[in-house]
């Protein structure tokens, strides 16, 4: 009789380094699917501004080129510095001199 595979239970440490991993195996597949969602309405949003023509962009005081520059500040990947994206988000950041 071989003695290879054991069928004891799992120690109480095996069970938590195994509750542990997934722990972390959830976290990284939300992590994964916020990303995912985020690419999905980057790309949402960029077709949308892609249909404006020039005289909405003059009207709304923007530019084609803008929209990255736009995009990061109002989901805070960069500092705003616009007044209309301080203004969106409460104010928490000093509008520019």
């Amino acid at each position: 009789m071989s003695y290879a595979i054991q069928t004891r239970p799992a120690s109480r440490i095996g069970q938590r380094v195994a509750w542990r991993f997934i722990d972390g195996l959830r976290s990284a597949l939300r992590g994964l699917l916020a990303e995912m969602a985020g690419a999905w309405r980057y790309g949402v949003a960029r077709r949308e501004f892609a249909q404006l023509d020039d005289s909405t962009l003059r009207d709304i005081g923007m530019s084609r080129s803008e929209f990255d520059s736009y995009w990061a500040e109002t989901h805070g990947r960069a500092e705003p510095t616009r007044l209309r994206v301080t203004q969106r988000i409460g104010g928490k950041c000093r509008p520019p001199a």
